[in-house]
C-alpha cells in the first residue's frame, strides 16, 4: 500500500512546528470573526477513505487551535466547489498518552506514516522541508470521514473513523 502526502504551505517561511503542532502559524487576524479563518496549512494525502476509495486524495486545510490541538478540514478537492468530507484532529504525544487505550487505538502515529510516504512540500524552500517533516513525526492524528464522495454525489452513509496503517 502506497500512501502519499503532499504538503503545501502558505507563507511557508513563517510556518513551523513546536511540540509537533503549528506553533508559528500565521496568526488569525484580530478582525476575523469566523472559525474558518487561519486554515492555511494545506496537506494532500491518500488512504484517508480506507478500503472504499484507497487512492482518493483528502485535501486537508489545517490550523492550530491551541498549543495542544490542530484541526484539519478534509475536502474532496482544492477548488472553490470542493466538498467537506472529513475532519482530522492532530495532537502531541503527551495528549495522546493521556487518552484511554480504547481511544488511542483510533489514532495514527505520524512518525510511522511518514516513514512510508513520499512527502514533498512544493511551496516550501528546500532548506525548510526536512525540518517541517520532522516536526510532524511526534504527533498523532484521528480522521473522521463524514462521507465518501466517490460513492455518491450526496453526503450519504455512516461517518467513520479511519485508522491509517
Amino acid at each position: 500500500m502506497r500512501y502519499a502526502i503532499v504538503i503545501s504551505m502558505v507563507g511557508a517561511a513563517a510556518l513551523g512546528f513546536a511540540g509537533g503542532l503549528l506553533a508559528h502559524q500565521p496568526p488569525v487576524s484580530a478582525e476575523s470573526t469566523t472559525p474558518t479563518a487561519g486554515f492555511t496549512l494545506h496537506i494532500d494525502a491518500d488512504q484517508h477513505f480506507g478500503d472504499v476509495a484507497p487512492g482518493k486524495i483528502a485535501h486537508h486545510w489545517c490550523k492550530a487551535v491551541s498549543a495542544d490541538l490542530t484541526e484539519c478540514q478534509l475536502y474532496d478537492g482544492d477548488g472553490p466547489n470542493a466538498r467537506l468530507v472529513g475532519v482530522e484532529t492532530i495532537v502531541p504525544a503527551a495528549v495522546w498518552k493521556s487518552l484511554p487505550a480504547s481511544e488511542q487505538a483510533l489514532w495514527h502515529y505520524h512518525a510511522t506514516e511518514i516513514q512510508k510516504v513520499h512527502a514533498t512540500l512544493p511551496d516550501t524552500p528546500a532548506d525548510q522541508q526536512a525540518k517541517i517533516i520532522e516536526s510532524l513525526k511526534p504527533t498523532y492524528g484521528k480522521v473522521w470521514i463524514l462521507w465518501n464522495p466517490e460513492q455518491s454525489a450526496n453526503p450519504v452513509g455512516q461517518p467513520s473513523i479511519v485508522v491509517l496503517k
